[in-house]
């Protein structure tokens, strides 16, 4: 059988052929990064996204094949066409996330498309119900998992790129660092380093203690979360489906988190054993949970070491393989 994957990623990745390499399954990637179009096209990545749908789907076609979709916007395009020239065909649809949900015609269009898959796959149980709802996809066909990862390595070894002592607030998607600002207005002895893209600081006034970086080498966000004392993850409200990246990395990398009490990630945080809740929007408090992390190493080392078991158990990739090969023997040829 075929594992013909479609995708917005590194035309160079395949996901998970290396753990399958043993196996008689042949994988295919297609990717809509991967372009020979001409860059003056009106709507060029539109257009690359359904030439890459129709390949891989052209492809299944010939042979006995399912199709893996990464994210939402590919899996729209893998079903319409699939729709078209192979309705039946197996469609597995990994990483369906949203940060904003689509509405008018988009959404309308997306949830008629979102039929043609017969699983899909989420990272936290917010997430099932609200898409099972909002794109009227059964809930039985909807997966949870926790987001997981080969475990990374640690750069403990590496000089600091930051030096001193400071706490750390890594990414973008569904942020608010406003609220995160105001906190560290209030607390001028802590140094806090973000790392996130431009557009998810801007038009806000940065404070003296705060340091950010934008469009940095992966290795050097991993060279900065390593040498802090904790991390920040500020999300914008209680039901923002978010974080769950940049919360088992922080896991991984054994460091306490603090944590907007956001129902998207309570599959991940329990308040004072994985991790320590703040309100969402009250600076308040977020000024006085993280000065209790900064005051209370024990706290911060606990936290610490039950995240990163709770990583080590839930969010490794055995877990991604064990899930994907049981998918596999349901869509076996007969």
């Amino acid at each position: 059988m075929d594992i013909v994957n479609l995708s917005e990623l590194d035309p160079n990745w395949c996901w998970l052929r290396d753990e399958f390499k043993h196996s008689s399954h042949q994988w295919h990637h297609f990717s809509s990064a991967e372009s020979s179009l001409p860059n003056w096209l009106p709507k060029k990545q539109s257009i690359e996204r359904v030439i890459k749908a129709f390949r891989a789907v052209h492809h299944a076609k010939q042979q006995p094949s399912l199709l893996v979709s990464h994210g939402p916007r590919p899996a729209y395009y893998g079903a319409r066409m699939a729709r078209l020239l192979q309705p039946s065909l197996p469609h597995l649809v990994y990483s369906f996330n949203f940060t904003n949900l689509p509405t008018g015609y988009q959404h309308k269009a997306m949830a008629k498309a979102y039929q043609q898959p017969d699983r899909f796959v989420v990272y936290s149980n917010l997430e099932k119900k609200l898409y099972a709802d909002y794109f009227s996809i059964a809930p039985e066909r909807i997966d949870m998992l926790h987001w997981s990862v080969h475990a990374p390595s640690v750069p403990c070894d590496e000089a600091p790129i930051e030096q001193g002592d400071y706490i750390c607030a890594l990414g973008s998607q569904g942020r608010d660092y406003e609220t995160l600002f105001a906190a560290m207005r209030a607390l001028p002895h802590i140094r806090l380093v973000v790392v996130a893209t431009a557009d998810s600081v801007k038009q806000l006034s940065v404070p003296e203690n705060v340091t950010v970086h934008t469009h940095i080498p992966l290795a050097h966000a991993h060279n900065i979360l390593t040498h802090s004392r904790f991390m920040v993850v500020p999300l914008r409200d209680s039901q923002v489906p978010c974080g769950h990246v940049t919360i088992v990395s922080g896991m991984f990398f054994q460091k306490a988190m603090l944590v907007t009490n956001s129902e998207g990630v309570h599959d991940y945080i329990q308040d004072r054993a994985t991790g320590l809740f703040f309100a969402p929007k009250e600076t308040r408090d977020l000024a006085e949970k993280i000065q209790e992390l900064w005051d209370d190493r024990t706290l911060t080392q606990q936290l610490a070491t039950t995240g990163y078991a709770f990583a080590q158990t839930h969010c490794s990739e055995k877990n991604i393989v064990s899930y994907f090969s049981n998918y596999l023997i349901q869509h076996q040829p007969l």
